[in-house]
């Protein structure tokens, strides 16, 4: 089963990682791509670099910053493959991120493939961090209500068609010129917190922070420029009613 491990972190307490954090992360990914459970991962630039996209009324806003003003931003990612749960904690557990931070362990939904990333960036071009950002509590609520619900993330106005009804499939064709690959990710109250608390390492159910909008899917972009970014994430379905923050990674 493939989880994505969410780093959120105080960038105030970068500073704080001890001296051996680089060591620890080296050999955090050599033990994990050589068991075969990292698939892909990087870090992201500062929520300085970050932009936010939402539509209103068929307009497209783009403001600075991240889609949710919390103390602890996403600061990273990890996609893995595990046996189940548990030992996606287990994972997660060992990273240095939990020395001044958390990690929120997600599910992807049914049926994710595995995700196939080239080495290198295709020249002229950068890659950026795409989180797919939606009020997870009235999806979760619609589909509580109904007893054959969908598990949907989003309820877009405007379906595209019967076949599409959501718009995505039409999304991802319109930008496969930019789109490397993306998955929706479980709800959110299944997802489950690793953090260092008092020298141990402790868990919580739940995301890191309890916000109105919560990650709830995710797409790797190449792009030219930021945007050509914005351009993909203003025509994305979830932007209406949601909200797309765009996030530069870190070469």
């Amino acid at each position: 089963m493939k989880y994505m491990l969410i780093h959120a972190v105080d960038e105030a307490r970068l500073k704080d990682l001890p001296p051996q954090a680089e060591s620890e992360l080296a050999a955090w990914v050599e033990e994990m791509v050589g068991r075969g459970i990292e698939l892909d991962g990087a870090r992201l630039h500062s929520t300085a670099h970050a932009t936010t996209v939402r539509t209103v009324d068929g307009s497209v806003h783009v403001t600075d910053g991240p889609f949710a003003e919390t103390k602890e931003q996403i600061a990273g990612y990890d996609v893995i493959d595990c046996p189940d749960l548990d030992t996606a904690i287990a994972v997660a557990s060992a990273h240095p991120t939990v020395h001044i931070g958390a990690i929120e362990v997600r599910a992807f939904e049914d049926g994710m493939p595995r995700p196939e990333v080239p080495d290198t960036v295709t020249a002229g071009k950068r890659r950026y961090l795409m989180l797919v950002c939606a009020d997870m509590r009235r999806a979760m609520a619609d589909a509580a209500a109904v007893t054959d619900a969908s598990p949907d993330l989003w309820d877009p106005p405007e379906p595209e068609s019967a076949d599409d009804p959501n718009g995505i499939d039409a999304w991802v064709d319109r930008v496969s010129d930019r789109r490397v690959y993306g998955w929706p990710l479980a709800f959110p109250d299944t997802a489950v917190t690793v953090r260092r608390v008092d020298g141990r390492v402790v868990t919580t159910d739940g995301p890191f922070a309890e916000t109105k909008e919560q990650v709830a899917g995710y797409d790797l972009l190449e792009c030219r420029d930021l945007d050509e970014a914005l351009d993909a994430a203003g025509t994305h379905p979830v932007a209406a009613g949601g909200a797309i923050e765009i996030r530069p990674v870190a070469d």
